[in-house]
């Protein structure tokens, strides 16, 4: 399993703007981690592609 990395949107506390934070996930390629990464934070809010941390 590898580290992967990327930026995501997420809602803000007050619910009227979003965030992008980092989000890392383990995962065996950058397809699976970009997988993950929907599933948890919604389609459409992973920003990029994930990358591997070294």
């Amino acid at each position: 399993m590898n580290l992967y990395k990327t930026t995501v949107r997420v809602a803000s506390p007050s619910g009227s703007m979003t965030n992008t934070v980092w989000a890392q996930v383990y995962a065996q390629n950058p397809f699976d981690a970009k997988a993950m990464l929907e599933a948890q934070y919604g389609r459409g809010n992973v920003i990029g592609t994930p990358t591997l941390v070294k």
